[in-house]
């Protein structure tokens, strides 16, 4: 029997019989709409998994993909005794999946089987180092202090031990201090190994047949030789899109001036005389001496380093590919080995003594990190993988300047392919937005997915009746006329917003332009609530969007996806200009590079096709419903203008189009 779920080698259930109209999930839900679209979704994950072939499948925005791919794979990991994972790019599906669509489904199925949310150590609440934590005072800030004792107040009411489950979002320092760190667990031999709350995790995560994780979790699995999680047969990679970003920064390194001032400080603070020199027991004054003495080299040599760095960029908000080997002197990597042979001086002692094994571990961790900073310091200098781009990068927030040097891997395609693709039986691959002009080409490629079925399937979304595409006529080039467009830009903005007034996402490709036009329209005395990224942290952007009437929120790449705004919060969605990667951005730069030595044209090879799914995710923060109406406008006259102008609009949903202020008004006018 075709496109049917075999249980227990018994009972033969179609797709239709779960996710149709007469359907037992029809039978649990009141008012349940069937969706051709998520059957075929489920019948085409179910031939991939009997077959055990991979699967690409587009599935536009309302389709449901969430149960269509559950569905199967639920009945699956039952029948034949085998594990699923799920991994998703953000957290708000994480949720979805863990805290809906699963407990829905284990009540409506009827099917005995155990699913886990399964995040990153580090997300847990350590109880040991919890309790130390206090007892050291290992904390410099009154407000480090409080958010320490709201962490101490919250912990008997935690479910979980999550970092998530705080009301509150701590400080990377002060969770830092307290979460699970592996280089510092003691195991069993832990006096809290009972209540652990990441040790339950581990519990439930190995007998769970259903595992949702995601993207980064995934890739640190494979780098971790695959100790990270359980044996698994298949995976669904939801939010698929993101999948190459994702492994590109994972397998990178990167050594940053604040990150090796942490690792110091946690030495040996001599501002505030804390970290870990004065909290070894029985250390003699020259073993103290030597220990300050080498971390104060690596502070001088570090501080003289990035400041030879800075010098080099001749910027204090800059991002520079490296070309060439030793671009900047190693003075770190001899006194790094001196701290390193005075960590392992301590260590052999704390071993011949052998009494207490949390200093043990903390040494060692030290250690490691050390070895780590020096060893990647070095890769980056000397150019040691020859695929990798290499780049340097100065940042300054709240006064305080970041530099950092980077690498990462140019092309990841061939390393995807034989660590994922060639290894795992069934890999289910979906998005909302996955094809470019209908094919799957570009995605192909970019993640090494050569074999495989693909599936391409529509929003059910009634996009004719529920949203209006606005192109301005007439606007100026935004690359031959900037100054002239920008101009435009805010003129257009303006005028939109007395249509529509408030609900308004403006999604900018740079934060120049952001807060240019953001210094432009807040200037209009017109009582709107308008909200800007980086005045605050992003979630909480999103909860003051939601909350606030007559709300606009002005935003870069992190808003153009990942967001979702269902009903009247969000009415009108702006997009300045196409989405088009700046091109001489290092990784890009070099991925272009890449390209013309394969004798492909980058520009529709990479470019263009990435440019055109990243505008699908903008415009898909739009229609979340079915009940949901509004505008997109888009302000780059390229559409019009360019040959590849009807690629990106041939990708978007069929919807009308216009012009004229006074359709928008109209058609707003009806929306109401």
């Amino acid at each position: 029997m075709q496109n049917s779920i075999v249980l227990n080698n018994k009972l033969r259930i179609k797709v239709e019989d779960i996710l149709g109209k007469g359907g037992v999930v029809a039978k649990k839900l009141d008012n349940y709409e069937e969706r051709i679209q998520q059957i075929q979704m489920g019948k085409a994950v179910e031939d991939a998994i009997q077959k055990e072939e991979h699967l690409i499948v587009e599935a536009g925005t309302g389709i449901g993909k969430g149960l269509a791919y559950l569905v199967p794979f639920i009945y699956w990991t039952v029948e034949e005794g085998k594990r699923v994972l799920v991994s998703t790019y953000t957290k708000t599906l994480q949720e979805q999946l863990v805290k809906r669509d699963l407990p829905f489904l284990k009540d409506t199925l009827g099917v005995d089987f155990d699913f886990a949310l399964v995040v990153g150590a580090e997300n847990y609440l350590c109880l040991r180092r919890l309790e130390r934590a206090r007892a050291y005072e290992l904390l410099d800030t009154k407000k480090e202090v409080k958010e320490l004792e709201g962490i101490f107040r919250a912990q008997p009411y935690l479910e979980k031990g999550l970092k998530s489950e705080l009301s509150f979002e701590p400080s990377a320092k002060v969770w830092g201090r307290v979460c699970r760190n592996a280089d510092l667990c003691m195991g069993k031999n832990c006096s809290h190994q009972r209540d652990c709350y990441y040790t339950k995790a581990r519990k439930k995560m190995h007998k769970s047949q259903v595992l949702v994780v995601n993207h980064h979790l995934f890739f640190a699995h494979l780098a971790s030789e695959e100790k990270v999680l359980p044996s698994f047969k298949g995976v669904v990679f939801d939010e698929a899109h993101n999948l190459e970003d994702v492994a590109t920064s994972f397998l990178g390194m990167e050594v940053s001036n604040l990150g090796i001032r942490f690792l110091l400080n946690s030495l040996f603070n001599p501002r505030t005389e804390k970290g870990l020199i004065f909290r070894i027991k029985e250390l003699k004054k020259e073993e103290r001496d030597l220990l300050e003495g080498s971390v104060g080299e690596v502070r001088a040599a570090s501080d003289l380093f990035f400041s030879n760095l800075r010098n080099k960029l001749r910027d204090d908000n800059v991002k520079r590919r490296i070309k060439e080997k030793k671009f900047v002197a190693n003075l770190l990597d001899d006194p790094f080995s001196r701290l390193i042979f005075t960590l392992n001086l301590l260590l052999d002692k704390e071993a011949e003594e052998g009494e207490n094994e949390e200093m043990k571990l903390e040494i060692s961790s030290h250690l490691s990190r050390c070895l780590g900073i020096k060893d990647n310091l070095r890769r980056i200098i000397e150019q040691e993988e020859e695929d990798y781009v290499y780049w340097a990068e100065a940042s300054s927030k709240r006064k305080i300047a970041r530099y950092a040097l980077h690498a990462a891997p140019i092309d990841i395609a061939l390393q995807l392919k034989r660590r994922v693709f060639d290894k795992i039986k069934v890999v289910v691959l979906t998005s909302a937005t996955l094809a470019t002009n209908r094919n799957f080409t570009f995605i192909r490629e970019r993640i090494g997915l050569k074999e495989g079925r693909e599936l391409l399937l529509d929003s059910p979304f009634d996009y004719l009746n529920q949203v209006l595409l606005y192109l301005p006529s007439r606007m100026p080039d935004p690359w031959r006329e900037v100054s002239h467009y920008s101009s435009r830009v805010v003129r257009e903005i303006k005028n939109i917003l007395k249509i529509v007034k408030e609900y308004t996402f403006i999604l900018f490709t740079s934060f120049q332009m952001l807060n240019q036009i953001y210094e432009e329209i807040k200037e209009e005395k017109n009582n709107l609530k308008i909200l800007r990224q980086g005045d605050m942290p992003r979630y909480r952007l999103l909860e003051e969007f939601k909350e606030g009437k007559g709300s606009i929120l002005l935003g870069t790449n992190t808003f153009w996806q990942g967001v979702d705004v269902p009903g009247e919060a969000l009415q009108c969605v702006i997009i300045t200009k196409l989405p088009f990667a700046v091109p001489n951005e290092p990784v890009v730069e070099a991925k272009i590079e890449f390209l013309k030595a394969q004798n492909k044209n980058p520009f529709l090879h990479y470019q263009l096709p990435q440019a055109i799914i990243l505008l699908k995710q903008g415009f898909g923060r739009l229609i979340r419903s079915k009940k949901d109406r509004g505008i997109v406008a888009i302000l780059d006259p390229r559409l019009k203008t360019r040959h590849y102008g009807k690629m990106f609009l041939g990708s978007l949903p069929r919807c009308r189009m216009t012009s004229s202020l006074c359709e928008l008004g109209e058609f707003m006018q009806k929306a109401a």
